[in-house]
């Protein structure tokens, strides 16, 4: 490779994958802007990027093309000396009330084999949250796809909000951890009465759906017990012990020289 060094666009990344961000970039200089042929192209990526496969590079060639982010193999560049549109800075923005998702998103989701009407019913849900949140973004189309395939992943779960007991390989999600954290609970110290509460809910066999809750409850518990038997055992360090007898009674006490030889 000319340069061991590789860059490219983190919106193209999030919306496609990180090779076709990659190869978007190269395709972007100038000496990949004079190639005039497919196969020429392919072979200069695959010489350039030769971590990448020669049929990935075909497949993401396809998805650009596809999203109009480089012209058909630079040949309409190189007759009429057009340059390749590069990749224009977003700017932040608001969630306002007259955004819908691109069309290139809604091809992005389909590839998924997500129901278009699935999407089409989220989008006013999506456009409520943020625009109460208040947030600027510069990549709603990501979030947005970010937000569909964990919606879509939820709505075709097995369980669909049914009980199930838990399986060893269970883990708690990562909002139990910020739950904790108010509680001055680290996920470190969280994590280390994992084991126990899977160990004792699988013995049980019981089914729930509300497993992060539990979990939560749980640490809760052990750590306020764990506290409270620290701070006993250094108090039983630090402070003396309370006297058994009144004052009058240690005073009139002599059996401390009992075994005094006075002769």
């Amino acid at each position: 490779m000319s340069d061991d060094k590789v860059s490219f666009s983190k919106e193209v990344a999030e919306t496609l994958n990180i090779e076709s961000a990659i190869i978007l970039d190269k395709c972007n200089q100038e000496p990949f802007k004079k190639i005039g042929s497919e196969d020429a192209l392919i072979q200069r990526l695959s010489d350039e990027l030769s971590f990448i496969k020669r049929e990935d590079i075909k497949k993401s060639l396809d998805e650009l093309l596809r999203f109009k982010l480089i012209k058909k193999y630079q040949r309409e560049d190189s007759r009429s000396n057009l340059k390749l549109p590069k990749a224009r800075p977003f700017e932040k923005q608001d969630m306002g009330n007259n955004w819908t998702p691109s069309s290139e998103v809604m091809d992005v989701l389909s590839m998924g084999s997500i129901d278009e009407s699935f999407i089409d019913k989220k989008i006013p849900e999506f456009k409520i949250y943020w625009m109460e949140r208040g947030q600027q973004r510069n990549n709603w189309n990501s979030t947005f796809i970010d937000y569909i395939r964990r919606e879509w992943a939820k709505e075709n779960n097995s369980n669909k909000g049914l009980p199930y007991p838990i399986s060893k390989g269970w883990m708690p999600s990562d909002d139990v951890y910020q739950i904790l954290s108010l509680s001055s609970i680290s996920r470190e110290d969280a994590l280390t009465y994992l084991s126990e509460f899977i160990l004792y809910w699988t013995d049980n066999g019981s089914a729930f759906n509300t497993w992060n809750s539990k979990f939560i409850d749980h640490v809760k518990r052990r750590h306020l017990v764990s506290n409270k038997n620290l701070n006993e055992k250094s108090k039983n360090h630090s402070e003396p012990g309370a006297f058994k007898q009144g004052f009058d009674e240690r005073k009139k006490d002599k059996s401390w020289a009992e075994e005094i030889n006075f002769e």
